[in-house]
């Protein structure tokens, strides 16, 4: 009789590779002990490793591997593309899943004993395999270029690079250049996608033929190896079960939990905790234990000695015996092992950096406080966590920063557009002990309109913290110590006049703080008080009117929130600032770029690190998807002295809640924003908020100017997008929404759901059809 055509080419096909026989002996291949759901745990490994290769691929045709282009190039995949969600949430969330399913499957073997003669190799295998999967999730957070990926990178090969003999050699194998850029991100990609999937390939072959070479070891009790089941169909079905389920998980993750918007990497965010991939938050959490010369002892010492302590197990642990039980103090001390990783882990994971809860700590609390009227249980609140800060830190830096005292001032030594002075420039007036003392518990003894709040709630302790600060102020490295003011002259003596009383005046005015509320450039410029230049030329007020100014400014107007300088100046220096303030009427204004010129902040933008978009590259903050809780943090620092914790100037700012002052006028609210500002779609959002955020816009009602925090590069455009990415928060708009998903992801992931639940009860159909006819 003929053979039917498809018999013919399956010998045909057999007689050749021999791929029939095989798969007929693995599919019929005994189990001792019969099947068991634990074995389905190598099966999951395989499966995740194969998502990833396939969900890897499909990034590639969308990635571009630069500094420039690849945070924008994945989040079009995750917004633009559909289901494009659903590729980079399986690769992100199967990453994590696989890690933690193969160190499952490691002690599962452990546990087993199955590392014992014969199958040393199995296991030694595994060991590389492991070592492999460290590699991936090394390289892999880096490729989004963003502030998680971009610090974990850092971090990592900051630790590579501080191995004995070998680490200079690997930081610049790793990092391609002296720097975290383009070229530690094109190494990274080669790695992760190129040399590290060829290696896992080749040694997973390896491992699966030397596991097959001796199948399951199966249990430790004689009497029950003696039952025998097999791979087809029994265990075949459990593995099945076990993949759906771990398929229908990513899905679902995908779906309720997207990968995050971390923000654009950004270096010169100090705000951010530098922390490598979850992965090695223990050996970054342990590296704390081992300062300075000891830092080798961490980052090669422990590694190798973990490596080494697996890898000898089989050779030291040489008994037959495989009961957990019985092998008391090896079990012991792997269980110790485990618990110990898994402790240091959460501290890493819960760690935050001094100046990261500086910020949070005030966040928190004033957030927490919404929606109650009482002022004075929301003040009381603050003032006990600034007693805890203070007595936790307990330096006047650090008290400094708790109190809110850099939202309106800074301490570099030159001029910045926030409402305060900048301290260090302020220190040239030689203030006294007692001086400061009376600022900071009374300002308004100083200054009857100053906008400062008292801090009177403070202990003696805390004030004279905060004073020793003040006085111990110098300027940073490159920047020159900012000037006295001038000494005043013998009585009788003779003032200054002509070109030296000019000099002498504008001395004053920059050691006097003036250039913190005035610009002398005859441009529109975003700080508190006008332009001296335009002001001078458009009004030509006479000398008398300007000394008036500088005395009594009130005089001129009441709500000027100008200070007196009457007891500051003597005749002679009023000379020298009069003489000076007339002379700006001849001064030529700044010049303006000419058409077609680009401006030094577009220059510096376009050349990439040195300008607003600091990760490099020529980047605006709309085209950046911010981290919305991060912007939160930066909101808190740069905003809430104007708008309130949450946006809305009636709950008023952190000094606010302390002091019980008014909000201040002529500020916008944010929460909700003005409906001709709002958008549904959040890009439109964004760039209706970026002009004002970028340029400032200067108040018309006497309240405080909206600072130009692009354009004075006092927040880099990261930064910039992160603030917008919370404001749109607050008015519920989503700025990571997805905009074309193909299915919405939860919608989805249900309808996955029932199309999974239909397979399994058929599949657990057959396998009750198969157990029945074997009876």
């Amino acid at each position: 009789m003929k053979k039917p055509l498809l018999h013919t080419v399956k010998d045909w096909v057999n007689e050749r590779t021999g791929l029939i026989t095989f798969f007929s002996e693995f599919l019929h291949e005994e189990i001792p002990g019969g099947t068991r759901f634990s074995y389905t745990l190598g099966s999951a490994c395989l499966f995740l490793l194969t998502i990833q290769i396939i969900t890897g691929i499909w990034q590639c045709f969308y990635y571009v591997p630069t500094i420039d282009y690849a945070y924008s190039s994945l989040n079009y995949l995750r917004q633009q593309v559909p289901f494009g969600w659903l590729i980079h949430g399986i690769h992100y969330w199967g990453g994590t899943l696989f890690t933690i399913i193969v160190g499952l499957h490691m002690f599962r073997v452990f546990i087993w004993g199955s590392y014992k003669k014969p199958r040393e190799m199995v296991w030694l295998v595994g060991i590389v395999l492991i070592l492999l999967t460290v590699g991936f999730m090394f390289t892999g957070p880096v490729l989004p270029w963003d502030k998680n990926g971009y610090w974990a990178g850092q971090v990592g090969i900051g630790i590579a690079g501080s191995v004995p003999i070998v680490g200079s050699f690997t930081q610049s194998i790793l990092q391609g250049a002296n720097k975290m850029g383009q070229m530690a991100l094109l190494r990274m990609y080669v790695l992760h996608v190129a040399i590290l999937p060829a290696l896992i390939g080749g040694f997973v072959m390896l491992h699966l033929i030397a596991f097959r070479t001796y199948g399951e070891s199966g249990p430790w009790k004689k009497e029950k190896r003696k039952s025998v089941g097999y791979f087809w169909p029994e265990q075949i079905f459990k593995d099945v079960l076990v993949t759906f389920l771990i398929f229908l998980l990513l899905v679902y993750l995908s779906a309720f939990f997207p990968a995050p918007f971390s923000g654009l990497a950004d270096p010169m965010d100090t705000l951010v905790t530098p922390k490598p991939a979850w992965s090695f938050l223990f050996l970054y959490q342990i590296l704390k234990f081992f300062p300075g010369p000891l830092e080798p002892l961490g980052t090669a010492g422990v590694p190798l000695m973990i490596i080494l302590l697996f890898a000898s197990l089989p050779f030291v642990d040489r008994s037959p015996e495989k009961n957990p039980f019985k092998r008391g103090f090896v079990v012991l001390f792997g269980f110790a092992f485990v618990g110990m990783i898994l402790y240091f882990t959460w501290l890493g994971y819960i760690y935050r950096s001094p100046a990261e809860m500086a910020q949070m700590e005030p966040a928190v609390s004033l957030v927490s406080s919404q929606g109650e009227n009482d002022k004075i249980k929301s003040a009381e609140r603050l003032t006990a966590m600034i007693e805890a800060n203070a007595n936790k830190k307990a330096t006047g830096q650090e008290l400094f920063k708790t109190l809110g005292c850099t939202e309106c001032h800074t301490t570099t030594g030159v001029a910045s557009n926030k409402q305060g002075p900048d301290l260090l420039m302020a220190k040239g007036n030689n203030r006294s002990r007692d001086w400061l003392h009376t600022q900071i518990i009374a300002p308004q003894a100083h200054n009857p309109k100053t906008i400062m709040p008292p801090f009177a709630q403070l202990n003696e302790r805390k004030i004279n913290l905060l004073v020793n600060y003040l006085e111990s102020l110098t300027p940073p490295e490159g920047v020159a110590a900012p000037k006295a003011q001038a000494p005043a002259p013998t009585a009788g003596g003779p003032a200054s006049s002509g070109a030296v009383s000019i000099k002498n005046g504008e001395q004053l005015f920059n050691s006097l703080g003036c250039a913190q509320c005035h610009t002398i450039q005859g441009t529109v410029s975003n700080k508190i008080g006008p332009d001296l230049i335009m002001a001078i030329k458009k009004d030509k007020p006479a000398k008398d009117w300007l000394k008036t100014q500088l005395m009594t400014p009130q005089a001129h107007n009441p709500l000027s929130v100008m200070p007196s300088f009457a007891s500051r100046l003597n005749d002679a220096q009023m000379n020298d600032m009069v003489n000076f303030l007339s002379s700006l009427s001849t001064r030529k204004s700044a010049a303006a770029p000419a058409a077609g010129e680009a401006s030094s902040s577009e220059t510096a933008e376009s050349q990439g690190s040195s300008g607003p978009a600091s990760s490099g590259g020529s980047v605006k903050s709309i085209g950046i998807i911010g981290d919305r809780e991060h912007g939160e943090i930066l909101f808190h620092q740069s905003c809430i002295m104007c708008h309130g914790p949450q946006g809305n100037p009636k709950t008023l700012g952190f000094t606010g809640y302390l002091t019980g002052s008014q909000a201040p006028k002529g500020v916008p609210s944010l929460n909700p924003i003005d409906r001709a500002v709002y958008n549904v779609d959040p890009q439109l959002f964004a760039q209706h908020i970026d002009q004002f955020i970028q340029h400032g816009i200067p108040n018309t009602e006497g309240g405080p100017n909206m600072p130009d925090f692009g354009d004075s590069h006092a927040l880099t455009q990261a930064q910039i997008a992160d603030i917008e990415a919370y404001v749109l928060s607050l008015n519920g708009v989503d700025r990571t929404m997805i905009m074309n998903p193909g299915i919405d992801p939860k919608e989805f992931f249900w309808m996955l759901l029932a199309i999974t639940s239909v397979i399994v009860m058929l599949a657990a159909l057959y396998w009750f059809l198969m157990k029945l006819l074997k009876i």
